[in-house]
């Protein structure tokens, strides 16, 4: 009973105030007297798919209540990748994503759910996406065809 409750009180915190980090969540938790860490709190983040969106104060989480995409389907991934993404640095298999601030979650949500060849897995901070390629070839070949110019 005591993960559905605070799950639902990240939703209340989320949909009453700005929130702009994990530890802004964990200290409003504690405050409701739930004894909880940054890890379950990127955990539950992860479940109830909050994302964060941003405007000129900067990035804030928000929570999709009927879990249709905030994003329609007109808008491709390669708008994402342009609208979003500001440089692209390649490393072996390796590519690093830097994003606009709070723009790294929306840009690995859609690599994945687009589940491009090639590509294992995705890691998203705020600003920048790591993307773990299997193998060289395929990381520049995703290099070229998205570098920016």
């Amino acid at each position: 009973m005591k993960r559905k409750e605070r799950l639902n009180q990240i939703i209340n915190i989320i949909e009453n105030n700005r929130i702009s980090t994990q530890q802004q969540l964990v200290d409003k938790l504690v405050l409701l007297n739930f004894n909880i860490t940054q890890a379950t709190v990127s955990r539950d983040i992860k479940e109830l798919k909050l994302i964060k969106e941003h405007d000129v104060e900067g990035s804030y989480y928000v929570y999709n209540s009927d879990r249709k995409p905030l994003i329609s389907k007109a808008e491709s991934l390669s708008t994402i990748i342009i609208d979003n993404v500001v440089k692209i640095d390649l490393a072996e298999f390796l590519l690093v994503l830097h994003t606009n601030p709070g723009g790294a979650p929306v840009v690995a949500f859609y690599l994945d759910q687009n589940k491009i060849t090639g590509i294992v897995g995705t890691l998203a901070g705020d600003d920048t996406v790591l993307i773990i390629t299997n193998s060289k070839e395929i990381a520049l070949d995703i290099y070229n065809k998205w570098r920016i110019s």
